[in-house]
């Protein structure tokens, strides 16, 4: 069974879709982000959430127990979470008038007590620009908005990326149809479409490229491009359920240090400490992701990086990321070892206590 094929609902009038395990994944990481996103960005703004690819707002693992999807999820976040002083716009978009039709009727059944979003029949692309058209237009600013862009295939324009980034506070979280475009990638009439994906030409190189190193190079193409207009850009893999093979990458976009540190603990938290979704190998621990080891490998990756240099402890996170499999815990943890080692100095700038390292303080690395 395909995961857009309709399950009925007993005694419901709308239909679901069949729930596979990384999409649940998704749907956790993305709901455990939200969360935090509301209540921090929410305090003192306005906010907008867009699920540019809304769907049918209903999935199945059984066609018994039914969970509600990405759009539904984000107002039961709000609901939770939210600062109800502010105002919040819920934006759906979705192709088809037949899914569209059943995410309403599953909204208010979900959320009954909540404002109706707003409810797009069209694409993506071409509702987003005409709605930023017309924000420009009447020389308004977009309130901090959140974009879920979660396509079935490989048509997304970077351009668009590159004009929701553009936006104060916007953030995206997106998926990178990777075996999609890997399938693709070789055969005629899409050099248009993958030349709109990465806003380049430069993916016909990847055509050539070996086997063993196609993945790497694809996805650090996109990662490329698209640092070109955020700050921070994580990719995390996600695998088919029953197979050690790449389905697609979530990518988060942001400008903000802070909203890239959550998302990869969000991430981690989901996923039982990995920033990448294994299927059927998440459960399957190795030596290498013993406690130990992972501090033994960042103290050394951090001496390797920063020798002889002082930075800020901010500045050190900035750097490390998005390039890193590395949680901020985690190197803050490598770097209190190392500095009980003597090979870091302190220098205290934000922290009020000693022991702690924070914000500007300064890391010097000695040895």
């Amino acid at each position: 069974m395909s995961s857009n094929k309709a399950v009925p609902v007993p005694k419901h009038s709308f239909f679901s879709w069949l729930y596979k395990d990384h999409t649940k994944t998704k749907h956790h990481v993305l709901k455990c982000y939200l969360e935090k996103w509301y209540k921090i960005l929410g305090k003192y703004n306005s906010l907008n959430y867009f699920d540019c690819f809304g769907g049918c707002g209903v999935y199945t693992e059984n066609g018994v127990d039914f969970n509600p999807g990405s759009p539904i999820l984000a107002a039961l976040a709000w609901k939770d979470k939210g600062n109800k002083d502010k105002p919040f716009c819920l934006c759906c978009i979705e192709k088809n008038k037949q899914t569209l039709e059943n995410l309403k009727k599953a909204f208010s059944y979900y959320c009954p007590d909540l404002n109706e979003p707003l409810f797009i029949q069209d694409d993506f692309d071409n509702s987003i620009n005409q709605i930023l058209d017309e924000f420009e237009k009447d020389k308004r600013s977009l309130a901090p908005s959140f974009f879920f862009i979660d396509p079935f295939g490989i048509s997304l324009k970077y351009t668009t990326i590159k004009r929701i980034m553009e936006i104060d506070k916007s953030e995206i979280f997106l998926n990178f149809m990777y075996d999609s475009v890997s399938r693709w990638l070789s055969h005629d009439g899409v050099e248009d479409c993958l030349s709109e994906l990465f806003g380049c030409d430069s993916w016909k190189e990847t055509r050539t490229t070996p086997k063993s190193q196609k993945e790497v190079s694809i996805v650090s193409l996109y990662r490329d491009q698209l640092k070109k207009v955020a700050t921070f850009v994580m990719p995390y893999r996600v695998c088919y359920p029953d197979k050690n093979r790449t389905f697609y990458y979530l990518v988060h976009l942001t400008n903000n240090l802070l909203g890239a540190i959550i998302m990869k603990s969000c991430f981690a938290e989901i996923n039982s400490g990995s920033v990448a979704y294994l299927g059927k190998q998440k459960h399957e621990t190795t030596f290498m992701d013993t406690k130990a080891y992972k501090q033994a490998d960042i103290k050394s990756y951090l001496q390797e990086c920063f020798s002889n240099r002082t930075v800020t402890y901010n500045d050190l996170i900035a750097e490390l990321i998005d390039s890193t499999p590395y949680l901020e815990k985690e190197i803050k943890d490598a770097l209190y070892c190392l500095r009980s080692e003597g090979i870091v100095v302190k220098g205290q700038v934000t922290s009020k206590q000693d022991k702690a390292i924070l914000g500007n303080d300064t890391i010097t690395f000695v040895h």
